[in-house]
């Protein structure tokens, strides 16, 4: 992967660097969550302390980068999207660069970080506030390479496999207006799934980021 290629490169070379991406973030949440269970750290049930975390101590982090072999990316976090009349109607979790490319502006994947719970709030979330601003009538994203990620903090001891289905259902009564081409299914990395809509492809990948969540008292 030695980055990101010109206009014209195929799907399926997207693919393959969105899923080198993808398989790095979710070792760097391995790592979170080694370290955070060795040092008995717990973060709030809220995807932005999740996130922000990743990203400061992790994906921010040059040593850790080098240690994974994935210093040539860099991540940005929080950032304005698609400005419409100066105004951006958006705001992307992460902006995934490859610095040998990071002239380039507009070539750049994007990560949206949802919770996930197995609950039908956090699901319809999901979809409403994740999905949807890649692939709804209005898209609140751009999408350069026609492929970006949503990646969906397990906080909960639930069967993944099931709440994809209950995700797939809801996808299938409820949004109707979400054009899907094919629902949610496994992918070729552990824990993630690929849904295809028309012109963009979203993965999807569901850590398990249980232990690092703070119990709080009912």
């Amino acid at each position: 992967m030695n980055g990101f290629l010109n206009d014209s490169f195929n799907r399926h070379i997207a693919a393959d660097i969105l899923s080198h991406i993808v398989t790095k973030v979710l070792e760097c949440i391995d790592l979170m969550r080694e370290d955070c269970e060795n040092n008995l750290k717990k973060l709030d049930n809220n995807e932005i302390v999740i996130r922000d975390y990743l990203y400061c101590n992790y994906l921010n982090d040059d040593t850790v980068m080098r240690s994974i072999n994935f210093d040539n990316y860099r991540f940005i976090s929080e950032v304005p999207e698609n400005y419409v009349d100066n105004k951006p109607i958006g705001r992307a979790d992460l902006q995934v660069f490859n610095i040998e490319q990071f002239r380039h502006r507009a070539q750049y994947f994007i990560i949206e970080c949802k919770r996930i719970d197995g609950n039908l709030t956090l699901n319809r979330k999901y979809i409403d506030e994740g999905m949807r601003r890649f692939v709804g009538r209005m898209p609140k994203y751009t999408s350069y390479y026609n492929m970006n990620c949503m990646l969906g903090f397990v906080v909960k001891n639930i069967d993944v496999q099931k709440n994809v289905d209950s995700l797939n259902q809801l996808l299938q009564k409820d949004y109707t207006d979400i054009h899907v081409e094919e629902y949610l299914y496994t992918w070729r990395i552990l824990r993630t799934y690929i849904s295809s809509h028309g012109r963009v492809t979203l993965i999807h990948a569901f850590p398990n980021c249980v232990s690092l969540i703070e119990e709080r008292p009912i």
